[in-house]
């Protein structure tokens, strides 16, 4: 399947009036795509001919396609008894404690949903690793000195340094992506789900070559770091001794976020289990969703969308409804230059606020590193 079939797998536009060539990279609140501005484009034969601009409402409506690209689903649904945790999971930072594990505090609360990343110890460049643990500690000095959780400033800080530049260096995969070996990819996800409804419950899971993302519920008297230590110590073993080595498997660190409202959650599932997709792994076997452990139908797949729209996760446990991302209103367009024919767009969005059934976002277009595009605009999701 090409790039481009690939977009119009999860927007409806089409030629003449579809700007997006291609996904570059995509996080859970950000996407950069492309597009080669071509020649024979058929505005270019009225807008300013002889000497040809890309029209600048065009310009817009590339990262309007780009944004409605961001809140489209790759095609999951949950799997019916897939199921909610309870409202008792959500509590904000009520009772949480700090479990000094690692180079840096975790914190922890009996009975909160959590969304987790472990990866593999050579899955990021060694300079690369350095910055991020740079600006990790950056981040989180203040709160482990004063030993008290991360704000939620602090949180979302450190969400988007994960979510962007870790997740974008872990689904370009770098180093041995031992989990390619299907041996080793079977370990994990079988472990995984091992001791789900005994010790955990598992909303979502994903086994990707260098890394792991899991949705799941610790039941009482089963911390976070308990489990976490059960999955990466037997899975180091057991992988190592499959391939025949011996050494560091996972990296010592991982990111742990307390899931904290519903509306969080189906963020942390529909994210866990499109990463294959985002990633370009069609046809991944590794991923699930259920609360038994059984696979979700169409996880790690790009399937066709239905009625040719965005597909939404309406709400964990309902039914996936047939709303479509909609542009509602242009809140401010800022250029600062011109486009023309050969030009290779670079158009970066990213969600800035959601207001009910509406996201705020803003969108950037760059040529050759120079930015030539500003919009903020507002998208809601409607039935059409």
């Amino acid at each position: 399947m090409s790039d481009l079939d690939k977009v119009k797998q999860i927007i409806p536009h089409r030629e003449p009036f579809l700007f997006v060539d291609r996904i570059v990279e995509q996080g859970e609140d950000r996407i950069v795509t492309e597009r080669k501005v071509r020649p024979d484009e058929p505005h270019f034969e009225g807008h300013y001919p002889g000497s040809p601009l890309m029209p600048g409402v065009l310009l817009c409506e590339a990262c309007f396609q780009t944004g409605a690209m961001l809140l489209s689903s790759a095609g999951f649904q949950p799997a019916p008894d897939a199921g909610v945790p309870p409202a008792s999971s959500f509590q904000g930072f009520t009772g949480i404690t700090k479990k000094g594990r690692g180079y840096l505090p975790h914190w922890e609360r009996e009975g909160a949903t959590y969304f987790v990343t472990f990866r593999l110890a050579d899955s990021i460049p060694a300079d690369a690793q350095k910055r991020i643990d740079t600006e990790r500690r950056n981040i989180t000095s203040t709160a482990e000195q004063l030993e008290r959780p991360l704000t939620e400033s602090e949180r979302e800080k450190l969400d988007r340094l994960y979510s962007g530049t870790v997740d974008e260096l872990l689904n370009a995969g770098h180093g041995a992506c031992y989990m390619r070996d299907s041996r080793c990819a079977e370990i994990v996800a079988d472990a995984l789900q091992h001791f789900n409804e005994e010790r955990y419950r598992l909303y979502a899971w994903c086994v990707m070559p260098n890394h792991v993302h899991v949705v799941f519920r610790p039941f009482p008297s089963h911390e976070l770091h308990e489990i976490m230590h059960s999955w990466k110590s037997f899975t180091a073993k057991q992988c190592n001794a499959v391939l025949e080595r011996t050494g560091e498997f996972w990296q010592r660190e991982s990111f742990d976020r307390i899931v904290r409202d519903p509306s969080e959650f189906e963020k942390r599932v529909r994210y866990t289990l499109e990463n294959p997709v985002v990633a370009g792994l069609d046809d991944w076997p590794w991923v699930g969703g259920a609360a038994a452990g059984t696979p979700t139908p169409g996880a790690g797949k790009m399937p066709a969308l239905r009625d040719s729209g965005a597909m939404l996760l309406a709400g964990a446990g309902d039914s996936v409804g047939d709303k479509k991302p909609v542009l509602t209103r242009i809140l401010e367009a800022k250029f600062r230059g011109m486009v023309v024919p050969g030009d290779l767009l670079l158009i970066e969005v990213e969600q800035e606020e959601k207001m009910g059934e509406a996201y705020v976002m803003n969108g950037k277009v760059s040529v050759a590193g120079k930015n030539v595009l500003r919009v903020k605009f507002i998208v809601a999701m409607i039935e059409v």
